[in-house]
């Protein structure tokens, strides 16, 4: 293991060529097979065939709203690669890698996660192992204290996050840095940016200047109220974050989970936290417990922000305010 600020050009790594049926064998088929309806993507595995080119440089598989599956983004430069996010489990690794495979020969792969959770971190076992995995240093320390906590965890749910997350063996980051490091991939420039915790202690963001895209990471969800569990998150530094953010300008926005969206999302996201903080100051003055609190601004909220979802985070929210204002 090795910690820098500043990266050296990795080793190469082979990237396998994919062939396909000609166009005239692909055509007949068409004509002599009836169409079928497409196959229901396996629950929690990475779907394939389904990327989106965002900008100049930035490709999307996006998560269509599927639970434990992650929107993963690929940025393409002309020399090296950078995948963010990899998916839940070895298949969904293999789905990711072949998806880069098709867009790009570059002998260079960079992978980063935007936190420790298995959606993010598992499919990393399908990489080559000279793909550079680069994360900060406080999500490596989440990846050994807790990845494997929650594999269990999850596995034990449901046979299928069984089946995504079978025979799991984590590796190791390749590279930790401690708060920005920049990727030069050959023609387009890459941030990897920590900014201290929020849903975890290791959240990364990721941002591609060039192309104005920001990968938000736990950060920003599509119009959706975001998750803060535990003592770990902090709702304080998540507004500092999303100011951080905001002074990027950027013009694509990807979140961890639903739509890709403009940077205005950034905006949407502040105004919401913001109202939650004041209106829950007002209730703490007024003697409210933080239960109370949560429940009177869970049905307030439902009525004010029609549009949004996951109201059921609401009272973690809370509780992190009526913490932080002490």
């Amino acid at each position: 293991m090795k910690t820098f600020t500043n990266l050296l050009r990795p080793t190469s790594i082979l990237i396998g060529v994919l062939t396909s049926l000609s166009p005239a064998l692909a055509t007949a088929q068409d004509r002599a097979v009836p169409a079928t309806p497409a196959a229901a993507p396996i629950p929690f595995i990475v779907e394939e065939h389904i990327v989106k080119k965002i900008s100049d440089h930035v490709y999307e598989i996006p998560d269509r709203n599927r639970p434990g599956v992650p929107n993963i983004a690929i940025v393409v430069g002309s020399r090296a690669s950078l995948v963010v996010d990899t998916g839940m489990g070895q298949k969904s690794g293999e789905i990711v890698l072949r998806e880069v495979q098709r867009l790009t020969k570059n002998t260079e792969l960079y992978v980063t996660t935007t936190d420790f959770r298995p959606e993010h971190v598992t499919g990393t076992q399908a990489f080559p192992t000279n793909a550079i995995w680069i994360v900060p240093e406080a999500q490596r320390e989440d990846i050994h204290e807790s990845t494997m906590k929650f594999v269990a965890a999850f596995s034990s749910r449901a046979a299928d996050l069984a089946n995504a997350l079978s025979e799991v063996k984590l590796r190791e980051p390749s590279i930790v840095f401690n708060r920005d490091v920049k990727l030069d991939l050959g023609g387009v420039t890459v941030r990897l940016m920590w900014f201290g915790p929020a849903r975890t202690n290791g959240d990364l963001i990721v941002f591609v200047p060039e192309d104005s895209v920001l990968h938000s990471g736990n950060f920003l969800g599509s119009m959706t109220y975001p998750g803060m569990p535990d003592e770990i998150s902090s709702v304080t530094n998540w507004l500092d974050i999303l100011d951080k953010m905001d002074a990027l300008h950027p013009k694509i926005v990807i979140p961890n989970h639903g739509d890709v969206r403009d940077g205005t999302l950034i905006a949407g996201m502040r105004l919401v936290l913001r109202d939650l903080q004041f209106r829950a100051r007002d209730l703490k003055a007024e003697g409210k417990t933080e239960e109370q609190a949560g429940q009177i601004l869970t049905a307030e909220f439902d009525v004010k922000y029609p549009q949004w979802k996951g109201l059921g985070a609401i009272p973690a929210i809370v509780r992190r305010f009526y913490e932080e204002s002490q």
